[in-house]
C-alpha cells in the first residue's frame, strides 16, 4: 500500500436513502481539497438539499501530491466520484495561499504580484485564480495546485468547474449567517493546525486571515490578538466557532478559559440537508456546506 495511500481514512459517510447518484447531472458536487483533508458534498438542486458527503482525513502531515494521488485514487472507490457528469463542481482550496484586494484597486493582470507581497509563489505548481465577493467588494486571489485543476479538468465533464479559496467559502457562509450588530462578529474555524479568523461589521470585512499553530498557547494567542487588533472585549463580545473540535477538547477549553461569551456555530440556513445529516455536529463541515452560496 502507498504511503499516501495509508495516512487517509474514512471519517463520515451520510447518503439520503432516496439519493440517486446516477443522476448527478442535477445536482452541485462541493469539494474541499487539502493536504490533510478531502471532503465531498453533493446538493441536490431540484431540493435544494445536501442529499450525500464523504470525508477523508490523514492521520499524518501528507503533501499536496500526495493528496492529490491519493484523490486519483479514489475515483475507483468513491461513489461521488466515479460520478463525471454534475450540474456544477464548486472545489475549495485550503491553503495560505491567497490575498485579498480591494475590488476598485484590482487589476487582474497584476494577481502574481499581488500574492507575492505575502507569499511565495511556485509557477510550476501552482495557478493563479481570482473569486470575487460583490457585497464585501473585494477580490480574493488564490492559488491552485497544476495537477489538482488538471486532474479536475480531465476527470469532471461538466459546464461549470469552478475554484475558490476555503477563506471565499468561510466569509460568504458567515455573512450568510451574520446577525445585524452594533458591534464587529468575531468567526472561528478550525482546521487541523489552522485557524482562520474572520471579522465582520454587518457586511463590512473588518479581518481576514488563517494561521498555523502547534500549541494550545498559540491558538489562543492569535485569536486574542485579533479581539485586541478590533478592540473587541472578550468578556462581553460573543465569539463563534466552527470547525475540527469538539466541546470537550483542548482547544475549546482554552477558548473557554479566555473568551467568556463562546459557543459553537450551526449550519447554514437558506439550504436544506437530509435528515442522515443530523447524526453529525453542527458546527462541523461549514466550510463545505458555505460554498453554496458562492455563486
Amino acid at each position: 500500500m502507498d504511503s499516501f495511500t495509508a495516512a487517509f481514512k474514512q471519517s463520515q459517510r451520510v447518503v439520503d436513502d432516496a439519493f440517486d447518484v446516477s443522476a448527478s447531472a442535477n445536482a452541485h458536487l462541493y469539494f474541499c481539497f487539502g493536504a490533510h483533508r478531502l471532503r465531498l458534498g453533493v446538493l441536490d438542486t431540484e431540493r435544494n438539499k445536501f442529499v450525500a458527503m464523504e470525508d477523508y482525513e490523514s492521520n499524518r502531515p501528507v503533501s499536496v501530491d500526495g493528496a492529490i494521488s491519493y484523490l486519483e485514487s479514489l475515483t475507483t472507490t468513491s461513489p461521488i466520484l466515479q460520478q463525471k457528469r454534475w450540474k456544477t463542481v464548486r472545489i475549495a482550496i485550503k491553503s495560505q495561499q491567497f490575498t485579498l484586494i480591494p475590488a476598485t484597486l484590482f487589476d487582474v493582470n497584476a494577481r502574481e504580484e499581488y500574492l507575492q507581497l505575502n507569499a511565495e509563489l511556485d509557477g510550476a505548481s501552482e495557478l493563479v485564480h481570482d473569486y470575487a465577493h460583490p457585497r464585501l467588494e473585494l477580490i480574493n486571489v488564490f492559488t491552485v495546485p497544476t495537477k489538482l485543476q488538471a486532474w479536475a479538468e480531465g476527470h469532471f465533464e461538466t459546464p461549470e468547474l469552478e475554484f475558490v479559496h476555503q477563506t471565499s467559502s468561510l466569509m460568504e457562509g458567515f455573512l450568510h449567517a451574520a446577525e445585524r450588530s452594533a458591534r464587529p462578529q468575531l468567526y472561528v474555524y478550525v482546521d487541523k493546525n489552522y485557524v482562520t479568523l474572520v471579522v465582520l461589521h454587518e457586511t463590512r470585512l473588518e479581518f481576514c486571515n488563517s494561521f498555523y499553530f502547534s500549541s494550545q498557547e498559540d491558538f489562543i494567542y492569535f485569536i486574542l490578538f485579533v479581539l485586541q487588533e478590533k478592540k473587541m472585549n472578550p468578556d462581553q463580545d460573543q465569539v463563534h466557532v466552527w470547525g475540527e473540535l469538539m466541546v470537550h477538547s483542548e482547544l475549546f477549553e482554552v477558548l473557554r478559559k479566555y473568551i467568556r461569551n463562546v459557543q459553537f456555530g450551526k449550519k447554514p440556513t437558506g439550504v436544506g440537508y437530509s435528515y442522515r445529516f443530523d447524526a453529525l455536529f453542527e458546527h462541523r463541515n461549514f466550510d463545505m456546506y458555505s460554498l453554496h452560496f458562492c455563486e
